[in-house]
């Protein structure tokens, strides 16, 4: 939940409740704020939005088949196996940023392609990721909007991550970026102390909002048609 920004958890189940509560016993991160029924709602520590990276992303080499599956399995395997990554990958970013390549274990998979217990495919660096620490950053006045992301930073040119889900439609200002990265959030590096994030409409969008006025356009024509149509059947014929 942390690493998704997820910054409330409820709960509702006994086994969930024991779990989460000692959780926080334990300092586990969650923090039981409310009760609200039968669930107990937890606040997760260190889920923040925008939050600063400790090494640097590296950019894993794209594979040919199906561009979804591979984001899938390069997501999954760095979720579940983070023993085997040392730095966050990514889809792209700058030249600096070290290239690797990946590949299927074998010794990992379960089912074959097209069965019906395929599971997602657990993918592995093919080289060592040199972990590249970065310089220590403060991230504040983060502003979370409907589809808008804005922060300051105290320094610029350091990579920072941004716990929102990538789209390509996604743009920002007083940064470069953003960076597809695992699972499937994003990076940016600063170039300005005020970063802002915007959530912009693609001509595709633009197109479909055409014709979705268009239909409604069209469909008030047809009604009104029809209802005169059925005015003139239906009145009285004058008497002579």
């Amino acid at each position: 939940m942390q690493e998704l920004g997820i910054r409330y958890y409820m709960a509702v189940t006994p086994e969930a409740i024991t779990k989460a509560d000692e959780l926080e016993r334990n300092g586990g991160g969650l923090t039981n704020i409310a009760t609200s029924g039968p669930w107990k709602i937890y606040e997760v520590a260190g889920s923040d939005i925008v939050t600063p990276l400790r090494t640097q992303p590296v950019v894993v080499e794209g594979r040919s088949g199906d561009q979804r599956e591979r984001w899938l399995e390069l997501g999954t395997s760095w979720m579940q196996n983070r023993s085997e990554w040392n730095a966050l990958p990514a889809a792209d970013g700058p030249d600096e940023w070290q290239r690797v390549s990946v590949d299927v274990d074998m010794s990992r998979r379960e089912g074959e392609p097209g069965a019906d217990s395929r599971k997602v495919d657990v993918v592995v660096p093919t080289a060592t990721i040199d972990a590249v620490a970065l310089d220590e950053v403060t991230v504040s006045n983060v502003d979370i909007g409907q589809q808008s992301v804005s922060f300051d930073v105290d320094k610029v040119g350091v990579p920072v991550l941004v716990r929102v889900s990538y789209f390509p439609n996604w743009n920002v200002s007083g940064a470069e970026g953003p960076y597809r990265v695992a699972p499937n959030m994003m990076v940016v590096i600063p170039t300005s102390n005020s970063v802002s994030m915007s959530f912009e409409s693609s001509l595709v969008d633009h197109f479909a909002y055409l014709l979705t006025l268009a239909g409604i356009v069209v469909t008030i024509v047809i009604f009104r048609r029809d209802r005169r149509e059925n005015r003139q059947v239906t009145a009285p014929a004058e008497a002579p």
